[in-house]
């Protein structure tokens, strides 16, 4: 009786520890306190967050960039502006600074236009003609007037002419106290005539008679 009984206890514990498994696993409800998916979802919202925020910070600064541009190239159009004006002032103002240089020379010339071209009539021969003079007085220190015409004859007579009339000029007493040296630069035919044409040169002494 006892090895009998020993036996079906046996036997019935070894039947009720063995069983089939039929649970699903992957459908069963997490039981957990705190779910997986709470963790999962909760680093989605902070990385999307983080996302936005860097977006914003993004947008903001490029449209801060925008304005600071516009601003500057607003400052740029009005300094061209500004420069442009100063450009041609400063034009203005160099022309008419030489117009007054230019006067002021002409008052300190040793001799007026009017009193060197009586002085030209008087020592003028008959067979020269003067058909240029100008006076270049804008260099102080090298002042200077020119007389381009044409001298009549054979080419002989017409060179013998040219330089008697320079000779004239220098022994005239106002031109020699004036104008020092006074020279024959040229002496050429003329195309178009059959004259010579000649091209004299006084310039002016420096600390010469007003």
């Amino acid at each position: 009786m006892l090895s009998l009984t020993k036996k079906s206890e046996d036997q019935h514990g070894a039947e009720s520890l063995w069983h089939t498994d039929f649970r699903n696993l992957e459908r069963l409800p997490d039981t957990k306190v705190v779910r997986t998916t709470f963790f999962v979802n909760t680093a989605s919202v902070a990385v999307t967050l983080a996302l936005l925020l860097w977006t914003g910070y993004r947008e903001y600064h490029i449209r801060t960039l925008d304005n600071q541009i516009d601003e500057s190239q607003g400052q740029i159009d009005a300094n061209i502006k500004q420069n442009r004006e100063a450009l041609r002032l400063s034009q203005v103002f160099a022309g008419e600074e030489k117009k007054l240089r230019e006067a002021e020379d002409f008052v300190r010339a040793p001799i007026t236009l009017s009193e060197f071209v009586e002085l030209l009539g008087v020592t003028l021969p008959k067979e020269v003609s003067i058909e240029y003079a100008d006076a270049r007085l804008a260099d102080i220190k090298n002042q200077v007037f020119i007389l381009r015409g044409l001298v009549a004859g054979t080419r002989d007579q017409a060179s013998g002419s040219a330089s008697s009339y320079v000779d004239a000029l220098r022994a005239n007493p106002r031109l020699s106290s004036i104008f020092d040296p006074i020279v024959l630069e040229k002496l050429n035919p003329d195309g178009s005539t059959a004259l010579l044409a000649f091209e004299i040169s006084l310039k002016v002494k420096q600390g010469g008679k007003k």
